[in-house]
């Protein structure tokens, strides 16, 4: 077998998973595969020079287009820079498919340039590692026992060693097709919500939810009549799909709102939620948590009282009966008006500037939250997306350019001062993105303020608290600068409407400057929300 043979049958095995797209971080080894890659036909390739970002950014066309996404790299720790985004995409059980080049066998364990123990680099975060070499049998369809469709991270680790040919022809990835989904083995189990609707005080958390997920859940929100606590990534809070049934059970995702309920039986649909209150029911063995979600984990570390179902309950629930408890009354407003110039407020009318089919990507951790106290309706079809599998900040701004590199209308990634710094490469790729409107924002309140809103921190020493939020006092024109992007420095809403009359064709880097001291007192007036 040759090289070319080793390739065109990887090549093939990606096809047939339904991989249309690669995001490739080059070097000398995987040279091969690249040029047999350029040389093929019905296959979208991006190129970076760095792997963290083309992982992202390779998850974040996951998120768009619903379709196995692969991100091919080199050998050495260049195969180490995917772990982050592996791992983000094992919680969001998404087919991010990791295709490592690598030395051969031999050289394990050797300390030989390059040569790094790149088999099961990935542990737990993928459903199987092949390890591929030329005494791979053709003979055998690869992938081996792979199912047809992926919802996890999969790792394909091919062995290169030199001569390393360059003038590999590529295939047509359109002539490959994945086949048929094998019917289930069972049926899964009905979701019994007989004891939810008998509860006195039953709640519903929903976040995390794909516009197509939110709509096929809105008729069991209906059916069930308990209030719905939902967080601005539920995609709940837009017409068409915001009406006035679904506007008379929403609740905006705080813990405030959590609090006054008190919930004594939880619903939740779809990702784990932001909220304090949820981290606090692992000491709440008594209240029970039924979890319907497309990840298969449960969100709580406990086992008593945590019931965990597929989405595909879903199809299979028969209209359950209504809840017996009264909605409770609207719930307070945060005072926006009385601190205009707060984070919050600002990320208020933000809001209020996205139009009728805009994407809106959040970041973790502050601009979550802050967006999951506006709770008003949006234009129609705006919908929210995040990476809330880790809850990490790093490989933001990729993973939104990947999702919003075919998107037609506005798109906007919200984030904080340090999860930028922290994907500051991310921006490389807009060159080769069709031309949008695109807003960055990033929050630039001197760090990394989530810290000063968790109670059990707020003892510490101010040398210690300093460190913790690495406090400072960049700016971030010269951001803009380096990868030509526009840049504006908004303080005050007013200056927030202006921002749609910028160019249509270009990505917009908005810097947002809260007043620190209207800030701590919206959050003193809003007691913690």
């Amino acid at each position: 077998m040759t090289q070319g043979d080793l390739i065109h049958h990887t090549l093939r095995a990606l096809a047939t998973l339904g991989v249309r797209e690669i995001c490739i971080a080059a070097g000398a080894r995987n040279a091969p595969v690249v040029a047999a890659l350029a040389a093929s036909q019905n296959l979208t390739l991006w190129h970076f020079f760095e792997e963290r970002s083309a992982a992202f950014f390779a998850l974040g066309r996951i998120l768009e287009s619903q379709r196995p996404v692969s991100v091919l790299t080199t050998s050495g720790t260049a195969s180490a820079e995917l772990l982050p985004a592996v791992i983000e995409a094992y919680y969001q059980a998404q087919p991010l498919i990791a295709f490592t080049t690598d030395r051969p066998k031999s050289y394990r364990g050797s300390g030989a340039p390059q040569a790094i123990e790149q088999q099961y680099l990935f542990g737990p975060y993928v459903s199987a590692c092949l390890d591929l070499d030329l005494d791979l049998d053709l003979a055998s369809p690869l992938p081996l026992a792979l199912p047809p469709r992926l919802n996890s991270p999969l790792h394909l680790n091919l062995c290169l060693d030199e001569p390393l040919a360059t003038d590999i022809p590529g295939i047509d990835f359109a002539t490959f097709t994945p086949p048929p989904s094998p019917p289930p083995a069972t049926s899964p189990a009905p979701l019994d919500l007989t004891a939810f609707s008998l509860a006195q005080r039953p709640a519903v958390l929903v976040a995390g939810l794909s516009p197509a997920d939110a709509a096929a859940i809105k008729p069991l929100l209906l059916a069930l009549r308990a209030p719905v606590i939902a967080e601005a990534t539920s995609n709940l809070w837009s017409p068409p799909l915001y009406d006035l049934a679904l506007a008379s059970l929403l609740l905006p995702a705080s813990d405030t709102t959590l609090s006054r309920l008190k919930p004594d039986h939880l619903l939740r649909i779809g990702s784990v939620p932001t909220s304090r209150f949820w981290r606090d029911l692992e000491d709440r063995p008594d209240l029970p948590v039924i979890n319907l979600s497309r990840a298969p984990f449960p969100g709580l570390a406990r086992k008593e009282n945590v019931a965990t179902h597929p989405w595909s309950a879903v199809d299979s629930q028969p209209s359950p009966p209504p809840c017996l408890a009264h909605l409770p009354a609207t719930a307070a407003s945060p005072p926006f008006a009385d601190f205009p110039r707060s984070e919050p407020a600002l990320i208020q009318t933000l809001a209020q500037q996205f139009l009728p089919g805009s994407q809106v990507f959040l970041g973790n951790s502050l601009p979550i939250r802050e967006f999951n106290l506006t709770a008003e309706p949006l234009a129609p079809d705006v919908h929210f997306h995040a990476n809330r599998g880790a809850n990490g900040i790093d490989g933001l701004i990729s993973t939104w350019l990947g999702m919003a590199a075919t998107h037609g209308a506005d798109s906007w990634l919200i984030l904080g001062d340090l999860s930028a710094l922290y994907d500051l490469a991310g921006p490389w790729i807009i060159p080769q993105l069709a031309p949008r409107r695109r807003f960055l924002v990033v929050i630039n309140n001197g760090g990394g303020k989530i810290f000063s809103r968790v109670a059990s921190l707020r003892g510490l020493p101010e040398s210690a608290r300093s460190m913790i939020e690495n406090r400072h006092d960049l700016s971030f024109r010269s951001v803009a600068e380096l990868w030509g992007l526009s840049h504006h420095l908004i303080t005050c809403p007013e200056q927030l409407p202006a921002l749609l009359s910028l160019p249509a064709d270009q990505t917009h880097l908005i810097e947002l400057r809260p007043d620190e001291t209207a800030t701590e007192a919206f959050w003193t007036a809003t007691a913690g929300v």
